[in-house]
């Protein structure tokens, strides 16, 4: 988006008289939300009495200029004008930069320096070769066929000598460019890291924008001025965790809290006051309307019974419900008790634009837990453990990408973590239980088939579940199966346990059963579920 505001326009005749005052500004305060942050940048200036015009330096191209507030100590604030195209270039004077890109000029002078030598080399060995095969053409000059034996004795140990002396010039010249070439190779990987190192340290971009603030000062003074923007840019915190289950008598939950943040926005941000906030000011904060719902009824379309099977796509699906679970989808929410949280750290931070990724640590949180197992035989052949607890902390434990678990010290793994509002209970797993073995089999019936008795209207299917405790100590199991459910009256469907489950349609999911077991050590159990669907002659199941 092009800004040029035509309050440049009305400031232009004031302008020309006015003194620019170039100032650097520094970001000083910085508050990261989910997916942007919200920057504050300071300057300090000297003004004399009169109108001048302020240009600040330094703000990156990603701030928000609509979002831009500006306050003014030490003079009146008339009006300000930005520019987010056609801007002065930015020039980054960050000694660690300039001291990079001086060894960097340096070695790439010593470069083609050992460049030069190394051609210098191959010109030696150029003229040695000419000049050998200048040696071995003389000792076939027809002149010589005339000449007596001294003469040709002399002439052969001349071009001898020569081609001997020649030749070692040339391997010299071979040796010195082989060891000029080793330098040379060094070199470049002397220059490699050397610019490794610059691409560390210059992170920013040089794009930056043009702010020019119209001032009068009734008497000459020193001033301030404040800059409060929104940055868009890819700056964005989330939440961390290492839960850390200790087991015993009396189990708690150590929760470590920290977070993970970047930021994107061009400069880097060095000794700053950083804040995070769970707000998100960018995402919507009106009220979505409700629209009215008309409905009405008509006369049903014929159908037309001549089916052409090319237009199979186009006929709706059977009515009739399928026996499968149909649960609530478990989607969630943000939730909120109020304007959001504000984490603040109290030591200045640094982070570099584009490079860094910092870990912060927020707390410690101590919870008691609830330990059990629970076994889902249709997805898995062993139990999990489960720790349940109420978060007491006063404080909603943020959704996570990444959630670390360490039972009794030991990482057993690491998974998202979906968050519990202050005062909710929840549930985090910590692992399977691998002397906790579950079987789920599909048992043999009739004639030998494969666990199920079908007729063309009703179905019978009997599954065994078998469970084995194969540690050492007793545990408190949950067991949860299914049976299919139906929404139409003329599928009937029954179902018996030879042990009856504890709770049906557990958590309002229709045809979720579960079982509260007590496994003692080496303890065996078996639970057989047979279910039963039945319906009209001249239907299908679905």
């Amino acid at each position: 988006m092009r800004y040029c505001l035509s309050l440049l326009a009305l400031l232009s005749a004031s302008a020309a008289q006015a003194d620019t005052i170039p100032v650097s500004s520094k970001v000083t305060e910085v508050t990261m939300y989910p997916d942007s942050a919200a920057i504050t940048r300071t300057a300090s200036f000297q003004i004399p009495a009169g109108k001048h015009r302020l240009v600040l330096q330094g703000v990156p191209d990603t701030a928000s200029l609509e979002t831009l507030r500006i306050d003014l100590t030490g003079a009146r604030l008339i009006g300000t004008v930005f520019r987010n195209e056609y801007a002065p270039p930015h020039e980054i004077n960050d000694p660690r930069v300039e001291e990079a890109e001086s060894n960097i000029d340096e070695i790439e002078q010593r470069i083609q320096a050992v460049g030069d030598d190394v051609r210098r080399a191959g010109l030696k060995a150029v003229a040695a070769d000419v000049s050998i095969e200048f040696l071995l053409q003389l000792g076939k000059n027809e002149g010589l066929a005339n000449a007596g034996p001294d003469a040709l004795r002399d002439i052969a140990r001349m071009i001898s000598q020569e081609v001997e002396t020649v030749s070692q010039a040339a391997l010299d010249a071979e040796i010195e460019a082989r060891q000029i070439e080793r330098q040379l190779r060094d070199l470049r990987e002397e220059l490699e890291t050397a610019q490794q190192a610059l691409e560390a340290i210059d992170q920013e971009s040089k794009e930056r924008l043009y702010i020019a603030v119209e001032m009068e000062a009734d008497e000459a003074g020193n001033g301030q001025i404040i800059l409060n923007y929104l940055d868009e840019e890819g700056s964005s915190w989330s939440p961390v965790y290492d839960f850390k289950l200790v087991t015993g008598d009396s189990p708690i939950l150590i929760i470590e809290r920290g977070v993970f943040l970047q930021q994107e926005t061009g400069e880097n941000w060095e000794n700053v006051i950083l804040s995070l906030s769970t707000l998100e000011p960018i995402g919507r904060v009106e009220l979505r309307s409700l629209y009215t719902s008309r409905r009405r009824i008509a006369e049903p379309e014929p159908v037309d019974l001549s089916f052409d099977d090319s237009m199979a796509g186009n006929y709706s699906e059977p009515v009739v419900e399928p026996p499968v679970i149909m649960g609530a989808a478990g989607m969630r929410g943000a939730r909120s008790d109020g304007p959001g949280v504000t984490y603040s750290f109290a030591e200045p931070l640094s982070i570099a634009s584009g490079a860094d990724l910092l870990r912060l640590e927020l707390d410690v949180l101590t919870e008691p837990v609830k330990l059990m197992a629970r076994a889902v035989p249709l997805r898995n052949k062993t139990a999990f453990r489960i720790a349940s607890f109420t978060n007491t902390s006063g404080e909603e434990l943020l959704q996570s990408d990444f959630a670390a678990r360490y039972v009794d010290g030991e990482l057993v793994g690491a998974e998202s973590f979906e968050g519990i509002s202050a005062g909710e209970e929840g549930e985090i797993g910590f692992g399977p239980i691998k002397g906790l073995q579950i079987r789920r089999d599909t048992l043999d019936q009739s004639e030998g088939g494969r666990g199920f008795i079908s007729r063309s209207n009703q179905q019978v299917q009997k599954v065994e579940i078998e469970i084995e405790n194969l540690t050492g100590e007793t545990w408190q199991l949950q067991l949860r199966d299914r049976v299919p459910y139906s929404e139409q009256e003329d599928l009937k469907i029954t179902w018996t346990a030879t042990s009856q489950p504890s709770e049906e349609n557990l958590e309002k999911r229709r045809g979720i059963l579960a079982w509260d077991l007590e496994m003692a050590p080496g303890e065996n159990r078996k639970i057989e579920l047979e279910t039963t669907l039945s319906w009209p002659e001249g239907m299908e199941l679905h």
